[in-house]
């Protein structure tokens, strides 16, 4: 059912009651919630923690005000804090009072002041709400500030999830109890009621567009439909409550394609996602997309973006939108809050034992002269180096072109992308990554692998300990993050190419377009065409099996038929094997022992 609009003047003595019943009615409180209100000092935040006071016996709530300084007016920003300090001072409520500088953020964010002060107030308010332990935070939106996002929405090509506006309640608990209720209803009930509140110029001025169209286009329009705010809030409740039937469908899509690495940071699996609906494709990517942008609209164009790069088979494309980055890594697609430029600057560790800053990150170090128990494999914020094998200082630096590293295990030094992508670290992220250096080579790559000259050996006697820490916001959430991308690695490191797979079990070229593979849903099986990647491109499967050097892990199938099938021929799944002639079996056969006795001590990729 659609809620009534209110906007009669006229019955402003009755604007109390029906308040209560909207919240009733929409479900905007439980009993004995504690309400965080958020007062800027204008008429309409004023009335609603006005309206809220009167009704704390009947809703039976327990209030608080919050302000936030933007830092933006100099003079009359600190003014409108006192004024709301003294208003709610004299309704015997606790205040919380909050700044920020709105300029700096969007000037290093690269965003607009309006989304910058949007940010830092809406951050104030839930660090409020979640330290001092309220339940609800009440905003005072309007009727008319509906009106006003649904033409700046569709001014800039939103959807129906961007046109449907601002819910009553959300799922985090954020309120807006005087949504169906127009400004000069507010307005004059302030006036009935003898209450002050304060004036901000700057709505007056024509600089941002949502000031031109509450102050050039709605009159306008009012002029060809006088009224035209009942209008457009039926479509958008009729809007909303479509988007409320939908919203369990995209929760069980989202489900199954989709999963929450990290704060602020998500993962879709391309296959699955894929094969569902175009629809409900646009539909799942809106969803995600809007828990990091929160309520800045998308337009369908930019949705449209990000679906094209899901369905492109290329890797390694980035979208950006706003404060959000979408880019495309393997069969995944990873979505994130955009980070920062990638630090380009570097540092050194003189000496140890000591704690330094260097990039960003802390760093301890500590030497022993005694064998000391061997960190757990997941501690990979701390190594035991051979203190022998190092020379200071040390070198704290990032990403370059050209970097070699030999990993522990293994037979060489190979170029650190390679074993970057082998351990499934996405593109965007290798450049955030610090790497330790000793005389000008790296000797760890911290969260993944220590390297094997300075590796702790039966003959070390002399032991070096160094722990990484992040130094900051931005690489606390950078650690978070490549911790993410490490634990989602199941079974090989990640995908490559299937030739360089090949060659690192000592397969010749000649022997290679002999070696059947095996493909899941639908089984099929086909030879190794040159030059492929482990997915096949037309089925967008995985290869499930390539025998006898690797099997599957628990992620694949357990029953995939073992069988051959002749070169460069594909065949259908069936019971049956498919019979190849038995010289080539032969001759397989026969190559493949000499090359298992050629081949390092493990064909299986590392775990």
């Amino acid at each position: 059912m659609i809620p009534p609009l209110m906007e009669d003047a006229a019955a402003i003595a009755d604007l109390p009651q029906w308040v209560a019943r909207y919240a009733r009615q929409e479900n905007l409180f439980a009993d004995g919630d504690r309400v965080l209100v958020a007062v800027s000092g204008g008429p309409d935040s004023v009335a609603l923690l006005r309206l809220l006071h009167r009704l704390i016996p009947e809703l039976n709530l327990e209030l608080g005000v919050a302000h936030f300084d933007h830092g933006l007016r100099g003079r009359e920003s600190r003014e409108e804090a006192e004024f709301v300090a003294a208003l709610a001072e004299s309704l015997s409520l606790p205040v919380f009072l909050g700044e920020g500088d709105t300029r700096e953020l969007a000037r290093r964010e690269k965003i607009s002041l309006q989304m910058a002060a949007r940010r830092l107030r809406l951050q104030f308010l839930k660090d409020t709400c979640c330290r001092y332990t309220f339940q609800k935070l009440a905003l005072g939106h309007t009727a008319d500030d509906q009106v006003e996002l649904f033409f700046l929405r569709l001014l800039r090509g939103a959807g129906p999830e961007g046109l449907a506006g601002m819910p009553p309640a959300t799922p985090e608990g954020l309120v807006r109890p005087l949504l169906a209720v127009g400004k000069e209803v507010i307005l004059a009930w302030l006036q009935r009621e003898s209450f002050s509140y304060c004036q901000d110029p700057s709505n007056l001025q024509r600089d941002y567009l949502r000031n031109r169209l509450r102050l050039d286009l709605l009159p306008q329009l009012r002029q060809y439909n006088p009224r035209i705010r009942e209008a457009v809030w039926r479509a958008q409740a009729l809007l909303q409550e479509e988007e409320r039937v939908l919203l369990p469908e995209v929760a069980r899509a989202w489900a199954e394609v989709g999963e929450a690495l990290a704060p602020d940071f998500y993962r879709l699996h391309l296959p699955k996602f894929l094969q569902l609906p175009v629809a409900l494709q646009k539909l799942v990517l809106r969803s995600v997309l809007q828990k990091i942008l929160e309520e800045y609209p998308l337009s369908t164009a930019q949705v449209g973006g990000v679906l094209d790069l899901a369905q492109a088979w290329k890797s390694g494309g980035q979208v950006s939108l706003g404060t959000c980055r979408v880019a495309r890594a393997g069969a995944e697609l990873h979505i994130f809050r955009r980070l920062p430029a990638p630090p380009r600057d570097s540092g050194t560790l003189p000496s140890c034992p000591g704690l330094f800053e260097a990039g960003g990150w802390n760093w301890r170090l500590t030497s022993q002269a005694y064998l000391p128990e061997a960190p757990r494999p997941q501690e990979t914020h701390l190594v035991w180096l051979d203190r022998d094998r190092v020379e200071f200082p040390i070198e704290i630096r990032y990403f370059q072109p050209g970097d070699r590293f030999w990993a522990t295990g293994a037979p060489g030094a190979r170029k650190l992308q390679d074993f970057l992508v082998d351990n499934k670290i996405p593109r965007w992220l290798r450049a955030y990554i610090p790497l330790v250096l000793s005389e000008g080579r790296i000797i760890w790559v911290p969260g993944l692998r220590l390297a094997e000259p300075v590796k702790l050996t039966g003959k070390s006697r002399n032991f070096l300990e160094m722990e990484i820490s992040p130094g900051n916001a931005d690489t606390r959430r950078l650690w978070e993050m490549l911790r993410a991308c490490r634990q989602g690695a199941a079974g090989a490191p990640g995908a490559k190419k299937l030739q360089d797979f090949l060659v690192d079990n000592k397969i010749p070229r000649w022997l290679r377009a002999y070696i059947p593979i095996f493909l899941p849903g639908p089984w099929a099986c086909c030879t190794w065409p040159p030059f492929s990647r482990v997915r096949d491109v037309k089925s967008t499967s995985w290869i499930a099996w390539i025998p006898p050097m690797h099997v599957p892990g628990p992620s694949g199938p357990e029953d995939t038929p073992r069988r051959f099938c002749p070169p460069r021929r594909r065949c259908k799944a069936s019971p049956g094997a498919t019979a190849v002639t038995a010289s080539v079996k032969r001759i397989f056969r026969r190559a493949w022992r000499h090359c298992r006795r050629r081949r390092t001590p493990s064909l299986s990729p590392p775990s």
